[in-house]
């Protein structure tokens, strides 16, 4: 119960802000939050504790043949305000790259065909294109243009591939949101959450709205405000990659918290207010702790504090994926019509094999490098096991093969190498956010203990970063 005195408020709801904060995982989120708690509150004591060398998580360039390419994260979508607003603070909208214009390939069953535009990982949102792409059979298109008699209103969480095909039908979901949204989630679309997954149709799906229509009469956005910064590209990076966030976060930190790598966090204690956060170089004392690493850890260090939370993030599953970088000469290269002209290819779950999708680096970015063209390959997805089980040999195989298969191309890899990320992508099914919000209403009664990142609040640089922003300001609000 809160109370009011004289001074304002007090009990739960106004517990005194922390003065040390101790944050678990040196990923995009916990570099964050650091940062926002001390925008918020500078005079917080804040340490920052990542178990691997490196800072940033799923954001990691390596360098080929003298140019940086991204093996992790690809890009960041600074559409979303929350990106937006922190690119510009840490002055990285002066150097901002956007990717280069230009359409994606889908394998169709009319052979490789370009991604018509308007088409997102929830599918189609501009209805011309679709009909001039010929990618869907008539009956498709017959079916999809049901919509409008065919939708009813829905629970806020169903399954984001179950709402697209109750709407416009099996071809359009598997055509366009099987090779979108789940290569996105490297998930099976029929099992993620539309609520964490695609939280912009809730709204639609509660209603009842036509997306059809929605889209036939879609109104022209207002001219933007002369008070108003200019907008960011959409789909950006940086020269040299994302790691420029990284570099950025970390320099903003430096001289005001303490960041330590290569500490591995054993366990989370308690001594009345105090927590106790043990590592293998010894304890750091705490009044308030932020967890935000994978679900498993996760709920191995918030386990005895809450064993509610633990089980809500052991029933997160994890796909295990890894990236392959290609590397061709360029003008045996750009003589492959996909290579030279597109930024990308996707393939639907039952046509990939150890491929799922490619992007065209070289193409899509200005890597710059002299004479080589570069790709990454994407491998791995929920209930497949091959980004573990292949040696590189043997995944570096498989995937130069498949790519040349599918577009055609003569031509043999000049450098090629292997980033494996386990367990690096939770699988938000349906009746995550539901989960979660429990794991947190009951986090909300243990004073100074917080969950934040990718397993809590979803996949995605625009999710971390809006993570990160709100576990520090529920911490020192």
């Amino acid at each position: 119960m809160t109370t009011e005195t004289a001074g304002g408020p007090t009990g739960p709801a106004a517990r005194p802000a922390p003065h040390r904060v101790v944050i678990v995982g040196g990923g995009v989120t916990g570099l964050v939050a650091a940062r926002q708690i001390l925008r918020d509150r500078p005079e917080t004591t804040v340490t920052v504790l990542e178990a691997s060398e490196r800072l940033g998580g799923q954001v990691l360039a390596i360098d080929v043949d003298g140019v940086a390419v991204d093996v992790g994260a690809e890009a960041i979508h600074l559409g979303a305000p929350a990106a937006a607003d922190l690119a510009r603070a840490l002055g990285l909208d002066a150097t901002v790259i956007a990717a280069r214009r230009g359409q994606s390939v889908l394998l169709t069953r009319r052979g490789l065909r370009p991604l018509p535009a308007g088409v997102g990982p929830t599918g189609p949102t501009r209805v011309g294109p679709v009909l001039r792409s010929g990618i869907l059979s008539w009956h498709a298109i017959v079916r999809a243009g049901l919509e409008p008699l065919t939708r009813r209103r829905q629970a806020a969480d169903v399954a984001v591939g179950d709402f697209v095909q109750g709407r416009f039908g099996r071809e359009v979901t598997d055509t366009f949101v099987d090779p979108l949204l789940g290569n996105l989630h490297s998930g099976d679309i029929h099992r993620l959450s539309l609520q964490a997954t695609a939280k912009q149709l809730v709204p639609v799906a509660e209603s009842g709205t036509s997306l059809l229509l929605r889209a036939l009469r879609k109104p022209t956005p207002p001219p933007r405000r002369p008070d108003e910064p200019a907008p960011l590209p959409m789909f950006a990076s940086w020269p040299g990659g994302l790691g420029a966030l990284v570099d950025a976060l970390a320099s903003s930190l430096e001289g005001h918290a303490t960041v330590r790598t290569a500490v591995r966090v054993e366990a989370i204690g308690r001594t009345g207010d105090t927590w106790r956060v043990d590592t293998g170089e010894g304890p750091v004392e705490a009044d308030a702790v932020v967890v935000a690493v994978g679900p498993r850890p996760a709920a191995v260090l918030l386990g005895p504090h809450s064993p509610a939370t633990a089980r809500a993030l052991e029933a997160v599953d994890t796909a295990s994926v890894a990236t392959v970088v290609l590397a061709y000469e360029r003008e045996a290269a750009e003589q492959n019509p996909v290579l030279r002209d597109a930024n990308g290819l996707l393939l639907n779950s039952s046509q990939s094999g150890v491929l799922k999708a490619m992007t065209n680096m070289s193409r899509k970015w200005p890597l710059g490098h002299p004479s080589w063209h570069i790709v990454r390959v994407s491998v791995g997805r929920a209930g497949s096991r091959v980004a573990v089980d292949l040696s590189d040999a043997q995944m570096i195989a498989a995937a130069s093969g498949e790519l040349a298969t599918l577009i055609g191309l003569n031509a043999t890899p000049v450098f090629a190498t292997v980033v494996r990320w386990p367990d690096a992508m939770p699988q938000l099914t349906v009746g995550h956010p539901g989960r979660m919000a429990a794991a947190r209403a009951e986090l909300a009664g243990i004073p100074g203990l917080h969950l934040a990142g990718s397993a809590a609040d979803g996949l995605g640089l625009t999710s971390t970063i809006a993570s990160g922003v709100q576990v520090a300001r529920t911490l020192v609000g």
